[in-house]
Order: structure tokens, then sequence, then C-alpha cells
């Protein structure tokens, strides 16, 4: 994600039409003005005095529209090189870290070597000073790499000043009331013209939306059935009679993913309603407010909350830098054989298999999560950050991937299949997955046989479990919100390194407010 805020190429491109408006405006004046005033005949001679009050009324108010124009290209000029310093000043600060790691580990290494023997050797002692000279060096590379980020930031912000002055003084120097009329005119034609322009980008941002949803569909859909033709072929290896019990394995199996998929996606969406399940309970047991460190800790507390009858999330709201900030914990799947009776929590098998395998259908889970959002008070500009393990975690990638309803910025999973998912480069993510974990490893089903390669905004914390067990690869006791926790909190540093912007969503010090909804079939 950008290094600084702001969107140059859409700003340049719109004061490239603000230039070309204030060209029209002069156009205008010179084709009024070019009707002649010698005709002698009384409704020419009238047509002439209107226009001549137009054109000057025009003239008046060109200065205003053209420096405002000029204002916002010179920004937009220093905004772009404001971005393009960052970005490179940030290239360099991620080599600098890394360098700097290098060579205080071997700086460490070598002290405590000198430090362990009896008696060093000078070889060993005349290392010291030059791997302080590397350390040192590092330091400084990573101290002005910072420094060219913050110049650079400061630089953005001296020409946004400049660009409110300049702004500032050519509405001035046109600010009559007859004027201000004017402008409230034209205010009203652009405020209807922005309406239909962002009625007409979130028309086609849905349509976005809905063709990747239906792309990855696909993808799932094939790689699903590519999974059953190698059950038919593994059981063909064991001639006519293999073959068809092969074909029946593999009839049985696609007829329960057929099933299990539509009796969640045809569903109405559960009734949802606000909870208080800790109303009875003793201050001692209520948890802590979330920090970015135990964040993933709301994960099994949701779980434990709803069990296999109800499905509960956490949504905390704090006051940010720039206002309220929500974050949404999700549950995960809680209820594994709803084919054989639902108890009641729709975090079930069948929305965790619509989820991986048809993200083109809203399951229960998808629709009941986005009536507690706004039941909420989450607005659509209000910053997001999904939070999630397992089911909880697909849910969290899903939504920031095929869902453009809201606001969202980041995510934090755990334990979820979550790498094929086409979610956004300016969404910060962060994903732990456990090595002997299978169900990471279902980003196979959309054709992903192995972790994909992503952008800065996205962190992949790759590890063994606390406590390894694998057997024959697979490690059962892997997946688990509790170990996953454990591990991203050993991991803190590098996701803080990375995603600086997380802190925003929590607020120790100011004001916090923590709801629960829940839901059930």
């Amino acid at each position: 994600m950008s290094v600084l805020p702001g969107h140059p190429a859409e700003l340049t491109s719109r004061a490239a039409d603000l230039v070309s408006s204030a060209e029209v405006i002069l156009d205008v004046i010179q084709e009024l003005r070019g009707i002649v005033a010698d005709d002698e005949g009384k409704a020419v001679q009238a047509l002439y005095e209107q226009n001549e009050e137009i054109s000057s009324q025009l003239e008046r108010i060109h200065p205003r529209y053209k420096g405002t124009a000029d204002a916002i290209t010179e920004y937009a000029v220093a905004l772009t090189a404001a971005h393009d310093d960052a970005e490179r000043a940030q290239n360099d600060l991620d080599d600098a870290l890394l360098a700097q790691g290098r060579a205080d580990r071997a700086l460490a290494d070598l002290s405590d070597q000198v430090k362990t023997a009896d008696t060093p050797s000078p070889a060993l002692t005349d290392q010291v000073p030059g791997a302080q000279r590397a350390a040192d060096d590092a330091a400084a590379a990573v101290g002005a790499a910072r420094a060219r980020i913050d110049a650079a930031r400061e630089a953005m912000n001296e020409a946004a000043e400049r660009a409110i002055s300049r702004i500032d003084a050519a509405i001035a120097a046109t600010n009559e009331g007859f004027w201000d009329g004017v402008g409230d005119f034209f205010s009203d034609i652009g405020d209807f013209l922005a309406g239909i322009g962002e009625w007409i980008g979130d028309f086609l941002q849905d349509v976005v939306d809905l063709l990747k949803s239906i792309a990855d569909t696909i993808v799932a859909i094939l790689g699903a059935l590519v999974v059953l033709l190698l059950v038919v072929a593994i059981g063909a290896l064991f001639g006519t009679i293999g073959l068809i019990i092969g074909a029946v394995i593999a009839g049985v199996l696609a007829a329960f993913l057929i099933w299990s998929v539509l009796s969640d996606v045809v569903k109405g969406t559960p009734d949802v309603s606000r909870t208080d399940p800790y109303r009875h309970a003793k201050k001692k047991v209520i948890p802590d407010h979330p920090t970015l460190a135990n964040v993933l800790d709301g994960t099994g507390e949701v779980d434990r909350l709803g069990g296999e009858t109800d499905s509960v999330i956490k949504i905390t709201k704090v006051l940010g830098p720039d206002g309220w900030y929500y974050t949404v914990t999700l549950p995960s799947t809680q209820e594994w054989l709803s084919r054989f009776g639902d108890q009641g929590a729709v975090n079930d098998l069948d929305s965790n298999l619509a989820l991986m395998l048809t993200p083109a259908l809203q399951t229960q889970y998808e629709r009941a999560v986005l009536e507690a959002m706004d039941q909420a008070g989450v607005g659509p500009d209000d910053p997001v950050m999904l939070v999630g393990f397992s089911q909880g975690g697909i849910m969290a990638g899903h939504l920031a991937a095929y869902n453009s309803d809201y606001n969202w910025r980041a995510v934090v999973a755990s334990g979820a299949p979550i790498d094929h998912m086409p979610i956004p480069s300016d969404i910060d993510v962060v994903s732990v997955q456990h090595n002997g974990d299978p169900v990471p490893r279902l980003d196979a089903i959309a054709g992903d046989f192995d972790s994909v390669e992503h952008g800065s905004n996205w962190t992949s914390i790759r590890v063994d479990p606390p406590v390894p067990n694998p057997v024959l690869g697979v490690d059962t006791e892997a997946h688990s919100a509790a170990k996953y926790s454990a591990t991203y909190q050993q991991h803190l540093a590098q996701v803080q390194a990375d995603h600086p912007g997380l802190g925003d969503f929590f607020n120790q010090d100011g004001y916090t407010d923590i709801s629960y909804y829940h839901w059930s079939e």
C-alpha cells in the first residue's frame, strides 16, 4: 500500500478536467462576444446586451475557477513527486532494516564469542570494530531512509498549504454575494453530476465484484471436479470394480457438496440482534479490551460464546486519528454435522463449503455479518478491520475480496486458506499459517497448490506451531485458535513494522465500545 495518503493519478486527472473546464468558460465568453452590435433590430440588440452581461459575469467567475484549477494542478504535481520519493525511500528502508538486522546479529554473535572466550584471539577481537561500524552504518541508513519519508510527507503537506492558500486567494478575489449565488448554482449542478458519477462508480464496482466472484467460483468448482475425477481415476487403477466404486464415491461427494451449498445459500437472512454475554459475569471473567497483541484472542472468545447453537460476532469501536474505527471478529466452524441435523450456528460446514466453492453466492453467515455491522452503525466510509480464525478468516478474506460496501482496511486471519483470494492491494493483510495444518492448504481447491506471492500489503507468517506434532506431514493439533494467537504474538514486531496503520484500530487510553451480535438458523 502507498506510503503517503492521497491518490496522485486520480488527482492529476481531475485537475486536468478543471483546467479544461476553465478553458471552456473562456471559449464561451469569446463566442458570446462574437455577436456584433451593429444590427438595428431590437431583438438582436437585446440579445447582444444580454450576452454582454452574461459574458461579463463569466469573466468574473473565471479567475476563481482558473485559480482553483491551477492550484490543484500544482498540488497534483507535488503530490506525485512526494509519493515517488516516499516509495523509493520506503524500498530503501525495507532493505536497510534487513541489513541492520543482519549487522546487529553479526555484532552480537561476535561480542558473545569474545565474552565467552577465556582468552579471545586477536583474529576474533579484530573483527569487532568492523562489525560495530557495519551496525552503525546500517542504523544510519535506516535513519536516513526514514528521514527521506518524513521529508516527502513534509513536502506534501507544504504543497497542500500552498494550494489551499491559492484557492482561498482565488475565491476571496471574487467573494461577492451575487457570485456566491452563482457558485451555489454551479455547486448544485456539480453535486447532481457527482451523484450520478458516484452511482455509476458504485454500479461498475458491483459489476467488477460480481465478475471476480463468478470467476473464482468457476475456478473453485473446476478444482473440485478435478478432485472428484482423481477419485474415479484412482479407482480405475483397481479394475472395473474399482472404477465403479470410485464413480460412486465421486457421485456421493458431488451430491453432498451441492446439497450442502444449496441448503445454506437458499435460506433467508437470520434474525440478527445485539446481545450481552457478560451481563451476569464477574468482572474478572470479562475479557480485556482488544489490543494489537491480543486481537486474535477474540476469535476463540466468539467461538466459545456461540458454540454449535449460536453464531456470535464481536464488534469493537474506537475513536481513531480521523474518526471511528471498527474491528469485526468472526467465528470459525463450530458445527460439522449440519447435514445430519442443524444445531443452529450458521458458521457450519455448509457455509464453509459455500464460501470456498461458490463465492458468487451469499451465505447466511455473510448476510448476517453485514446486517450486524449495519445495526452497529458501521458506515460505508468507516475504516473496518476483519479478524478471524479458520472459517472466520475465510469470511474475513471473502468480504475484503468480493464486497465493496464497506471501507475494508485490514484483514488479520489465522489458519485460513485465503492466499487465492483477490484482496485489493490497499488492504493490509496478516495471514498466520502453521506448517502441518491442512486447513490453510485448502487453497488447492481454488487452483493454488502452493502459497502465492503477494504485494507489500500482505504479510504471511508460515512457521511451525508452538508444539509441533506432525504425523505424515499433518499436524491436527496445529489448527488451534489459541496456538495461532500465541504464534501471532511471537511475530508482533514484524506485524507492527509491516503494517503501522493497524495501531489506529486500538485505543487503550480513549473511548472503546465493544458490542456482540448473535443469530441462529
